[in-house]
């Protein structure tokens, strides 16, 4: 069972210009909700199982732009058509009664005559006009065979044979359209108008249980900040019984990453580190809010166009109750009085925290940003971190996080009010 939450459904709608969006199988509605938040002006969904239908109408009933119905989804379809309207289908729910809820079980609902309709209700699509529309449909994995995130399909469900159908009409297509197999969850495929190339990363939402790709480590390099801080954490219990606990993300990890560490912190279940590849760390804007359970970044934020805005988003990201465990450079420290800095070009905000003055010109002191946020937060710790760190014996102009045990840091701990 798939989701539109997995979509940046906001990013999708301007993109296209959609003008509706129309499911089959409204479930409990949870991709409806997801649906009305990010902005669509009309959405159409029908559900065969009565309790969950009549469930949505009590949970939807204040937003007039939702139209349920219950019934077929291939009635439902020839009813609101493929008009030529900008549309996003979601061909959803190809297990009859309710299997994804426990109504029935999924190998009785494998058996009914009437599930899977998938090609038939693609076919009813492809009667009308889909230039602008975009088709998503779920479950894929019942049609193509492979790795996927939940595994591969049970025998019972599987309709391998009927791909070649599927490509065919896919194929019909071609023209207008590019095509798109998501392995992610039970498996997707997209199929998008060619006027714009998607990008994963803008589209396509994490979520706390993905995996973030092979972990990066070069034993060739010096150790980083992340690396240089584990003795210290290791011998702090509250990492590791208090703020590293469930699905985490460490932002801007890259081959320095909390990840590599996961074994020290046996409440973590997963690390997703997010970098580069996965999209823009400011904003995290295909990460919906209060996912993960904590965030932890080391000398990323320094990198952000925006400090308040890139914590705003680190904190909408953390459920309530979450931590988030956040290292930047001290000013001083690191720096050390010149600026643009000499050991990376690439720093955009300084930090203190806390000065009446600083040589800095894009000096943030982070007692009155974190003040900020104090109704949103409360603020654990904020300390200087110079464990290791040199100041009679190394001259001015080291960079001491390039020695094996130097911090310049400034940490904060944050716990998100619920």
């Amino acid at each position: 069972m798939g989701s539109l939450l997995r979509f940046n459904l906001r990013h999708l709608r301007e993109t296209f210009r959609l003008e509706r969006l129309i499911e089959t199988g409204t479930g409990r509605g949870d991709s409806l909700a997801w649906a009305v938040r990010c902005g669509f002006p009309e959405l159409h969904s029908v559900e065969l199982a009565e309790p969950l239908y009549q469930a949505c109408q009590k949970r939807f009933a204040a937003f007039p732009q939702v139209h349920l119905e219950q019934g077929e989804s291939k009635a439902f379809l020839q009813k609101v058509g493929a008009g030529g309207t900008a549309s996003f289908y979601f061909l959803d729910a190809h297990f009859l009664g309710g299997a994804d809820f426990g109504l029935t079980t999924y190998v009785e609902s494998a058996r009914d005559p009437g599930s899977f309709p998938l090609i038939e209700e693609f076919d009813i699509l492809l009667a009308g006009d889909l230039s602008r529309s975009v088709i998503v449909m779920d479950d894929v994995r019942m049609y193509f065979d492979g790795a996927f995130q939940n595994g591969e399909c049970p025998e019972f469900a599987r309709r391998w044979n009927e791909k070649p159908a599927l490509m065919a009409r896919i194929e019909r297509l071609k023209e207008t359209h590019a095509s798109y197999l998501l392995r992610d969850d039970e498996g997707y495929l997209i199929l998008a108008p060619k006027t714009v190339a998607l990008d994963r990363k803008t589209w396509i939402n994490i979520r706390p249980q993905d995996a973030s790709g092979p972990l990066q480590y070069r034993a060739d390099v010096v150790p980083g900040v992340t690396a240089i801080s584990m003795q210290r954490r290791l011998a702090d219990s509250r990492f590791a019984t208090r703020y590293f606990k469930g699905n985490g993300i460490d932002v801007g990890g890259g081959i320095d990453s909390l990840s590599l560490y996961k074994e020290f912190f046996p409440l973590a279940r997963n690390i997703f580190v997010y970098d580069q590849p996965h999209g823009d760390a400011q904003t995290l804007a295909n990460i919906l809010d209060d996912s993960f359970d904590f965030l932890y970044s080391s000398h990323c934020l320094e990198h952000m166009r925006d400090a308040r805005d890139a914590l705003a988003n680190w904190l909408r990201v953390v459920k309530p109750g979450g931590h988030l465990v956040i290292a930047v450079p001290d000013e001083d420290l690191y720096e050390q009085g010149q600026w643009p800095s000499r050991f990376n070009s690439d720093h955009k905000i300084s930090f203190t925290i806390a000065k009446p003055s600083s040589w800095s010109p894009v000096s943030v002191n982070l007692l009155d940003l974190l003040g900020e946020f104090r109704a949103q937060v409360e603020i654990l710790s904020l300390q200087l971190i110079d464990q290791g760190y040199r100041a009679a014996t190394l001259p001015r102009g080291v960079d001491q996080t390039r020695t094996p045990m130097a911090e310049c840091s400034i940490e904060f701990v944050l716990k998100k009010r619920g």
